[in-house]
């Protein structure tokens, strides 16, 4: 579709005739929109018609945010005036009213009007002339104080959690080649925040590092967000909980990790208590496609075992099987 639904009838009338169609008198909308669809032009070239149309969509847009800016103008104007007629009420103490002579002319035209207004050249009313200025102080007036008051802006804040994967991820066929990315990207901002102090150079341990402790943190809060919700308020997680039995804890970093008796142990922190890691992700396949290579094209135990000392995926061992049933050399 070229977009014509969308028309009304004055514009489907300007597209016909554009595009070079004979429009009666007394034509319907249907009827318009049925001669430009069987029109030679619509079917071999529809661009020429598309055109057409964003060009008259174009000008009704204009025309729309025209007529809206005229109209605010006025209102403003409006409200100026019976504040000032108000104001001098108030100034001279009596019930007068400013009724005559306060007509505006009716030959000033909506664009001298407008151009006054942004030009801040307004054109009092006639009564207004001769208005009081050293017996009455307008910015000390009741009025002016009260519009001041009114457009005070209140401060807001607000706070949002975006609930999305990383895009990267499901764009990127490597663990490595995702977790340098992040990387890149991490040292961009860190240069752009600290442009004085920036860091040069290839790649360091710290900042792979940092870029899967943001890579593991993104995925949990979208996958694992009741329960990460539950543990910073304190409360159980609920019984249909997929972690309920893994005991899981929030470290220093915000990353959720399994829990257990082998706190006390003197293993290092990522064997003790590894990330968790949801099945349901690419990147839980990225890595276990990462160790799986790494380790030579390990079984599904070994495998399993090895990816143990770092992450702790949600039903692993179907998972691991699944993504070794699709490693082509082991097929081989």
């Amino acid at each position: 579709m070229s977009g014509i639904e969308k028309l009304r009838k004055v514009e489907l009338r300007t597209v016909a005739e554009e595009i070079g169609l004979v429009v009666n008198e007394g034509m319907k909308k249907s009827e318009l929109r049925r001669l430009i669809e069987d029109s030679d032009v619509f079917k071999n070239d529809n661009e020429a018609v598309k055109s057409a149309v964003e060009d008259v969509l174009e000008n009704r847009n204009k025309k729309s945010d025209q007529d809206s800016e005229i109209e605010i103008e006025r209102l403003k104007i409006e409200r100026i005036k019976l504040e000032l007629q108000l104001a001098q009420v108030k100034a001279n103490g009596n019930n007068t009213s400013f009724d005559q002579g306060c007509k505006s002319e009716p030959e000033e035209s909506l664009d001298s009007l407008l151009k006054s207004v942004r030009t801040l050249t307004i054109k009092p009313p006639k009564c207004l002339v001769n208005f009081p200025g050293d017996s009455y102080d307008l910015h000390n007036s009741e009025v002016y104080q009260r519009e001041l008051k009114d457009h005070q802006g209140e401060p807001v804040c607000l706070l949002a959690h975006n609930c999305e994967i990383l895009p990267i991820i499901n764009k990127c066929s490597s663990f490595t080649k995702l977790q340098r990315i992040i990387a890149w990207c991490m040292r961009f901002k860190q240069n752009a925040r600290n442009p004085l102090q920036r860091t040069t150079g290839n790649i360091t341990v710290p900042e792979l590092s940092a870029a899967l402790i943001c890579l593991v943190r993104s995925v949990q809060f979208v996958y694992f967000s009741k329960d990460i919700q539950c543990i910073m308020k304190g409360e159980k997680l609920s019984n249909s909980s997929k972690l309920l039995n893994l005991s899981p804890f929030l470290d220093e970093k915000n990353v959720l990790r399994v829990g257990g008796r082998l706190q006390h142990s003197e293993l290092p922190l990522n064997h003790k208590h590894p990330m968790l890691i949801p099945n349901n992700c690419n990147i839980c396949d990225l890595i276990i496609d990462h160790y799986h290579v790494f380790y030579l094209h390990t079984g599904v135990e070994a495998t399993l075992a090895n990816l143990r000392t770092q992450f702790w995926i949600t039903n692993g061992r179907s998972t691991v099987k699944r993504v070794l049933h699709k490693c082509l050399k082991c097929l081989k």
